[in-house]
């Protein structure tokens, strides 16, 4: 066999890898950061008010309540754990992001662990549009991309508008090859009004 034919595998040293260009990725909808805070803010209120009423029973009257350590204590870290739970909606809003590619697309998030996962479009399936009806009344709606062999999806991008997230569905399905006459369910009426920012 001639020396030109043969199977080579040379090693590569990572200071000789080309550096990839920095990727910009597009935030997500500022509606998205006040659903997670209201939802936060009811949770935490709920919490406390459950919390507050089992102690009253408890101590059987406000005057005990209020003089109870463990009641102080508790709700301490209750108002703590409140205060701490309204400003991770915006930190998780701002550390999320997307990116689409002519070849592939990337989804960007965590607040303490990075994590970038990117998605070749040869690899996608299917893509569903989902929207639940919290995000319904903020018009927003989250993109889920299933590749072959996956029984869940293998990226979530949350937090769109829903005309963006319908507009990303047919691009992305177009790049697949998969035909999307048939599979869009609304109007462009209908897109352009739930595209409109909640007030």
């Amino acid at each position: 066999m001639p020396e030109t034919d043969a199977f080579s595998n040379k090693e590569r040293s990572a200071d000789d890898i080309a550096a990839p260009a920095q990727m910009k990725f597009e935030a997500l909808s500022p509606a998205y950061k006040k659903m997670f805070f209201v939802s936060t803010l009811v949770v935490a209120v709920s919490v406390i008010v459950l919390n507050l009423a089992i102690n009253l029973l408890a101590a059987g009257s406000l005057q005990s309540l209020l003089t109870s350590t463990a009641a102080i204590l508790v709700s301490g870290i209750l108002v703590l754990a409140t205060s701490l739970g309204l400003t991770l909606p915006k930190l998780m809003w701002r550390s999320k992001g997307y990116q689409l590619r002519e070849h592939d697309l990337h989804y960007r998030r965590g607040v303490i662990w990075h994590r970038v996962t990117s998605l070749p479009y040869v690899r996608i399936q299917h893509v569903e549009l989902e929207s639940g009806p919290v995000e319904r009344y903020f018009k927003l709606a989250t993109l889920k991309f299933y590749t072959a062999g996956g029984g869940s999806a293998d990226m979530k991008i949350p937090g769109l508008p829903f005309g963006i997230a319908s507009r990303i569905r047919s691009y992305v399905m177009t790049r697949v090859g998969i035909d999307d006459d048939n599979a869009s369910t609304k109007s462009n009426s209908e897109l352009e009004q739930l595209d409109t920012p909640a007030s």
